[in-house]
C-alpha cells in the first residue's frame, strides 16, 4: 500500500466528550444558581442582624456576601471550568460551618442545610454528592453532640440538634434517590437514542453503514477537506453474477455471502475508513487521506480477498467483485460527480470481464 493509504486520524466529533461538556455546563450553571441563592439568604440575614443591632454579625454576613458576589462574577468571566463546582462547594461549606458554629441570626444558621443538600447533589452528582453530604452530616453531628466543641457559640437544645440530624439525613437520602432516578432515566434515554441512531445508520443484514450514513460521512469528509485541501478516494464494488447465486443456492445463502463479503471488506480496511452497503449487492468504501493510486491498490487487495471466499463454501461457489475507483478533489468535483465517476468505472470493470478494478 502506498503512502496515501497510511493510517490517519479523522477528527470526528466525540459524543462522549460532548456529553461531558454538557454535564460540565449544567454543573457550572448549578454553581451560579447556588451562589445567587447564597447571596440572597446571606444578605437577608445580614439585614436582619443589622436591624437587630448585631453589628458584628451583620458585618461578617455582608463580608461573606461580598465574597460570594466576587465568586459569582469570577465564574462568569472565566467561563465553564471543572474547578468551578469544587471552588463553589468549598465556599458554601465555609459559609455553612460558620453559620453552624455561630448560629447565624436568631439561631437560624442550620436552616442553610435545606439548600446545601440539593446544591451538593447538583454540583457533584448523586454518588459524590451523597458521599460529601454524609461526611458533612457526620461532622455536623460531632460538632452538635461533642461536649463543649471548640468554636461552637450557638445554643441549640438537645431535641433541636437530634431533629436537625434526622432531617438532614432524610433530606440527603430523598434528594440522592431522586437524582439517582433522574440519572438512570437519562442513561436510558441516551441508550435508546444511541440505539435509534445506530438503526438509522446501519444496514440490518451486514452491520455495515447504510447509504444514509455513507452520504453523511462523504459530506463531512468533503467539508473538512475543503478547508484542509486534502484528498480522498471512493471505491464502489458490485458482486459479480449475484443474481445467479440467489437463483441457484437460495436467498438465505445469498445473504450469507453478503455478510461474508461485508466482513472481508471491513477486516481489510482501516479503522477510519467507511465501509457501507450501497444497495443490494453493491458496496461503497470511503478512504480519507488516500489518492487514486492508493485506492486502486486497496481495491485490488479487496478484490483478491473476496475471490478467496469462493473456497470457503462446500461445494465451492464462484464469488468475485468488480471495483470502480475515483479520487475526490475538494477544489473541483462534488461528491455527486465523484460517485458517478466511481460507478461508471465499476460498470466498465463489469463490461471488461468482471472481477476487475478500474481506477482510470
Amino acid at each position: 500500500m502506498n503512502a496515501g493509504y497510511d493510517q490517519q486520524d479523522l477528527a470526528f466529533r466525540d459524543p462522549i466528550e460532548e456529553a461531558r461538556q454538557l454535564e460540565l455546563r449544567r454543573r457550572v450553571q448549578a454553581s451560579g444558581y447556588m451562589l445567587i441563592f447564597s447571596m440572597a439568604i446571606t444578605g437577608a440575614m445580614a439585614l436582619i442582624a443589622l436591624t437587630g443591632g448585631d453589628i458584628w454579625q451583620a458585618s461578617a454576613l455582608f463580608a461573606v456576601g461580598g465574597v460570594i458576589l466576587a465568586a459569582y462574577i469570577t465564574i462568569n468571566l472565566i467561563g465553564p471550568s471543572r474547578a468551578t463546582p469544587v471552588l463553589v462547594g468549598i465556599l458554601l461549606l465555609v459559609l455553612y460551618f460558620y453559620l453552624l458554629l455561630s448560629g447565624g441570626v436568631n439561631n437560624t444558621g442550620l436552616m442553610w442545610a435545606v439548600m446545601l443538600v440539593p446544591g451538593f447533589i447538583n454540583l457533584y452528582g448523586y454518588r459524590r454528592g451523597t458521599a460529601t453530604l454524609l461526611a458533612i452530616g457526620g461532622t455536623t453531628a460531632l460538632i452538635l453532640f461533642y461536649p463543649d466543641f471548640p468554636g461552637l457559640t450557638a445554643e441549640y437544645d438537645t431535641a433541636y440538634r437530634a431533629r436537625f440530624i434526622a432531617v438532614f439525613g432524610a433530606l440527603t437520602a430523598l434528594t440522592a434517590l431522586l437524582d439517582s432516578s433522574r440519572h438512570q432515566t437519562q442513561q436510558l434515554l441516551q441508550r435508546l437514542t444511541q440505539e435509534l441512531e445506530n438503526r438509522a445508520s446501519t444496514d440490518a443484514l451486514t452491520g455495515l453503514a447504510n447509504r444514509r450514513e455513507a452520504y453523511r460521512a462523504i459530506n463531512e469528509l468533503e467539508r473538512r477537506n475543503r478547508h484542509l485541501a486534502g484528498r480522498y478516494a471512493v471505491l464502489i464494488g458490485d458482486l459479480d453474477n449475484f443474481k445467479s447465486i440467489n437463483d441457484n443456492y437460495g436467498h438465505a445463502f445469498g445473504d450469507r455471502v453478503l455478510q461474508d463479503v461485508a466482513q472481508t471488506l471491513q477486516d481489510n480496511t482501516r479503522t477510519d475508513d467507511i465501509v457501507a452497503r450501497w444497495g443490494g449487492e453493491e458496496f461503497l468504501i470511503l478512504l480519507p487521506n488516500t489518492d487514486q493510486n492508493g485506492g486502486g491498490i486497496l481495491a485490488e487487495k479487496l478484490r483478491d480477498k473476496v475471490e478467496e471466499l469462493s473456497r470457503k463454501y462446500d461445494p465451492p461457489v464462484k464469488i468475485s467483485i468488480s471495483f470502480g475507483v475515483a479520487e475526490g478533489d475538494p477544489a473541483s468535483a462534488t461528491h455527486g460527480q465523484l460517485l458517478a465517476e466511481a460507478d461508471a468505472r465499476m460498470y466498465r470493470a463489469k463490461d471488461g470481464g468482471r472481477n476487475k478494478v478500474v481506477a482510470v
